[in-house]
């Protein structure tokens, strides 16, 4: 049932109205009943007041003569407006006051000589009763609250006292006598005993223990009613996953046909937290085989060792592999910084035939290091957010290695939203240095092209050529911007450019790749798709892509 007003000028509280009344809806066989009419009056008077009319006078109200009634008509006369003539907001019971709870006093919007709204009234008590919890107030109340209306000068006064009492602080971790991840839990603990009470550090605590990946359940609750002299029991339930987990999946693509997946873990090898886990993927383009074993270090999100074991074997795009690597790697991390540190010393052995050339088997022992950061906003479907990686390794024929190489790879994912636009900027740099690259196996070589390089172009097709055949870059680089734009609902159509190569010198040949797209906000994550026209000195395609997963 729509509503036709008449006698009111504010946009607001013709809005509020409205809505009152759109919730009663049409009376039943649409007959103007005493009832119906003080219904309809009192949701009337009730939007009024809620945003400081004390005065507004139902004149006429009558039904549409259709069938359904379709339409309610009202006449009103709204009165004056009531304003703040004085405002009384404090804390009190305390010589020292909570600063971020007279922050919210201080920023308050009932001021005096404003508009009295019962919303901003009610808010801000919700406000400061949310607050006061979050901090560890838990005897937090009103001790006085008041508006008391003088519709003879339409003004009001504000009386609102906040007591919030003693803050509780953290107390006694209760943990179940029978787990056997005490050692692991304390160490991702966000707080101490004694120390003030903070939902947000409980909240973290939660979130470390889901990410250690060894709990199939965890919640970490205060016992409020517990306390004592002022000391809130923190209870942890938990529940550790089953001794081994197992994944199965499969999938198809047009760079690579069908694949398959297999993934086991066993999240607890003995109590001090060690992990052990073992994946393989099979297609017809290539197979591997991987083995890690995780040992958490002082702290287990963050800062851990890993060792692992891999076999691979890769036929495409001109290449022949088959390789066997060991590596250990020594991950540093903290909890307030974004920027996460590998450190990693790799024993890779590699029999290989790249192009037209005769079969080489390359041994390196190669040392190195990983910088890297990624931040997001926006759930499945990222909003805002970039991502960071660099990367420096090398190998000395003077230690176990057949030559000498040094490789840095810079990448870098840039993913701004103004409004209703989405700007997507990504980067890749790479480079080789080496005493022989007929040496260097194809694993390391640099290879473009695809739906994450220089679209239009297959995925790993762009690199030199010698004899019609791809021999694999020393040099890698790729740039691409995209823009994007809210069509309908959960769909954005995308232009792009991207350009790029893999080349024996830096920036030479570069390929380009333009089109359209699309990407769908899918309940899984965003599904793109993306028609573009790739050029470069050898060739024109045209080609299809299509991806599914976050942008960063």
């Amino acid at each position: 049932m729509s509503v036709d007003i008449e006698g009111v000028d504010d946009s607001r509280l013709e809005d509020n109205i409205e809505t009152h009344i759109g919730i009663i809806g049409a009376p039943v066989g649409c007959e103007m009943t005493a009832n119906y009419r003080q219904t309809i009056q009192e949701a009337v008077t009730k939007a009024a007041q809620a945003i400081g009319y004390y005065q507004l006078e139902t004149l006429k109200i009558r039904l549409s003569k259709d069938k359904e009634c379709s339409e309610l008509y009202l006449t009103v006369n709204p009165g004056s407006r009531v304003k703040i003539s004085q405002r009384q907001i404090k804390l009190v019971g305390s010589q020292t006051p909570d600063p971020e709870l007279q922050t919210i006093i201080d920023n308050a919007q009932l001021k005096e000589g404003s508009y009295l709204e019962q919303g901003q009234y009610e808010g801000l008590k919700s406000q400061l009763l949310s607050k006061a919890q979050v901090r560890g107030y838990f005897d937090a109340k009103f001790t006085v609250q008041e508006i008391r209306i003088d519709l003879k000068s339409y003004s009001a006064s504000i009386d609102l006292q906040f007591f919030a009492g003693q803050r509780y602080a953290f107390g006694e971790l209760q943990i179940p006598d029978d787990d056997k991840a005490k050692v692991l839990i304390e160490e991702v603990m966000t707080f101490k005993k004694g120390e003030p009470y903070h939902a947000d550090k409980l909240a973290e605590f939660n979130q470390n223990l889901k990410l250690t990946g060894y709990f199939q359940q965890v919640v970490a609750r205060p016992l409020v009613s517990q306390a004592n002299e002022a000391n809130v029991p923190i209870q942890l339930i938990v529940s550790a996953k089953p001794r081994d987990t197992f994944n199965i999946g499969g999938g198809i693509s047009t760079d690579t046909g069908p694949s398959g997946r297999f993934k086991w873990q066993r999240p607890w090898v003995n109590s001090k937290g060690h992990s052990l886990s073992a994946e393989a993927f099979i297609s017809d383009p290539e197979q591997n085989v991987s083995v890690k074993y995780k040992v958490p270090l002082e702290d287990p999100l963050n800062n851990y060792l890993s060792y692992q074991a891999g076999l691979k074997a890769e036929n495409d795009n001109d290449t022949q592999s088959e390789s066997i690597t060991l590596a250990v790697q020594r991950h540093w991390g903290e909890a307030d910084n974004d920027w996460k540190r590998i450190g990693f010393l790799r024993l890779e052995q590699e029999k290989f035939t790249q192009g037209t050339d005769d079969e080489q088997t390359t041994t390196l022992l190669i040392p190195g290091v990983t910088l890297s950061r990624r931040r997001a906003r926006g759930g499945l479907d990222i909003s805002w957010g970039d991502k960071q990686q660099y990367t420096l390794e090398g190998a000395t024929q003077e230690v176990v290695s057949d030559i000498d190489i040094v490789r840095i790879g810079l990448q870098s994912k840039w993913l701004r939203s103004y409004g209703k636009h989405r700007v997507f900027v990504r980067a890749e740099l790479g480079a080789i240095a080496t005493n022989d690259f007929s040496q260097v196996p194809s694993s390391l070589r640099y290879f473009a092209g695809g739906d994450q390089s220089v679209r239009g172009f297959a995925l790993n097709t762009l690199s030199p050529v010698e004899d019609d055949e791809l021999t694999g870059g020393q040099y890698l680089n790729v740039a691409s911007i995209e823009y994007s734009y809210p069509v309908v609902q959960d769909w954005r159509i995308a232009v792009f450019t991207d350009i790029g190569n893999a080349s024996d010198k830096p920036f030479k040949d570069l390929a380009t790749g333009v089109g359209l797209g699309a990407s769908w906000s899918s309940p899984v994550g965003p599904i793109r798709f993306y028609f573009a026209r790739g050029n470069s000195v050898d060739e024109t395609t045209w080609r299809f892509h299509f991806s599914m997963g976050p942008a960063l």
